[in-house]
């Protein structure tokens, strides 16, 4: 089990300013971090010179886990696109060494979440993923509550090939859910490439929050237990406006070497 960071822990998910996203990955390497994560409009400034982020990730001692990227992959007219852009997104992993597009799906705006929309999704998926695996690329699929409430990543399990398409499982939107995080590694194991680590709680007028890591709901022994043999990332996943996310991010990053 590696150690990773969402770039996203230090406040934003996407950074306009190239400093500002620099200065975190020194951050996130300095603190002993193994692999990065990051949105992939915080990479796409260096899609054309891979080599210069190559010597950026060599610098701080890190690997690029992988490139988050959302679309709505259940949309047929939006397949060009997505087809477009995980190309560009894939090389670019690929040149410098990482391993996944690590791809969360778009909740639609009209109609309920059927069946059929799970398997429109996991049929983006497959076409994505298949492409993606010569290039070195899988997928790993990310969930929100909204998934998670409608058991949509054991929808998917059954619907996308393994061989195109695992998941990276995000802990805190599942509990957000009413689900058993726990359950649903046991559950999905096989599949799992990435545990995007996240607690949950909540405030005192029963609204969701998303506190440090340690200090809400999960169950950190029960889940360290339910992880023996996974081999995959443990990937620290904060959404916070701490006033010093630096510090925040150097406890959490304790916690989760007791895991390990």
């Amino acid at each position: 089990m590696k150690l990773g960071c969402q770039a996203r822990s230090y406040s934003k998910g996407i950074y306009p300013n190239e400093a500002d996203f620099l200065a975190v990955v020194r951050q996130i390497g300095n603190l002993g971090f193994e692999g990065l994560e990051a949105n992939w409009k915080n990479l796409e400034r260096y899609f054309q010179n891979p080599e210069a982020f190559k010597r950026i990730l060599s610098e701080t001692n890190l690997e690029l886990i992988g490139a988050h990227y959302g679309a709505a992959h259940w949309d047929e007219s939006s397949r060009k696109q997505i087809r477009t852009e995980g190309d560009q997104i894939a090389d670019f992993v690929s040149a410098v060494g990482g391993q996944y597009i690590v791809c969360s799906g778009r909740r639609p705006t009209k109609g309920s979440v059927s069946d059929e929309l799970w398997k429109k999704t996991a049929e983006g998926l497959n076409l994505l993923g298949e492409h993606c695996v010569p290039k070195g690329i899988q997928l790993a699929y990310h969930n929100h509550w909204w998934e998670s409430e409608q058991e949509g990543l054991v929808k998917l399990s059954s619907y996308t090939d393994p061989s195109y398409v695992g998941f990276a499982f995000d802990t805190g939107h599942h509990i957000r859910a009413g689900k058993d995080a726990i359950a649903l590694v046991k559950e999905l194991s096989d599949r799992l490439h990435i545990i995007h680590l996240a607690d949950h709680s909540e405030d005192a007028t029963g609204n969701a929050v998303r506190p440090q890591l340690g200090t809400g709901v999960l169950d950190l022994s029960a889940l360290q237990n339910a992880l023996k043999g996974f081999t995959g990332w443990l990937v620290l996943e904060e959404e916070n406006n701490a006033p010093s996310p630096e510090a925040q991010v150097a406890e959490c990053i304790e916690v989760m070497r007791t895991m390990t």
